[in-house]
């Protein structure tokens, strides 16, 4: 009995932790400007505007801002 417990308990923290990734992806799929930052750090943004905006004043960053859909 305790078996079948632990692997539903199991089987449902699997189904959360894949929902959540595929939410995060989905998220940020709609953002096109981006640049990178040191590190794996990795920004996006709705507007080639708002993305140099933010990377004039992030002493992290790696990139110029770039459209991620035109790699």
């Amino acid at each position: 009995m305790n078996s079948y417990v632990i692997a539903l308990l199991v089987t449902i923290l699997i189904l959360s932790v894949v929902s959540s990734s595929v939410t995060y992806n989905i998220a940020w799929s709609d953002k096109k400007y981006c640049y990178d930052e040191v590190g794996d750090g990795h920004f996006c943004f709705d507007t080639k505007k708002e993305c140099k905006h933010k990377v004039k004043h992030d002493d992290g960053a790696e990139t110029p801002c770039y459209n991620k859909n035109k790699q």
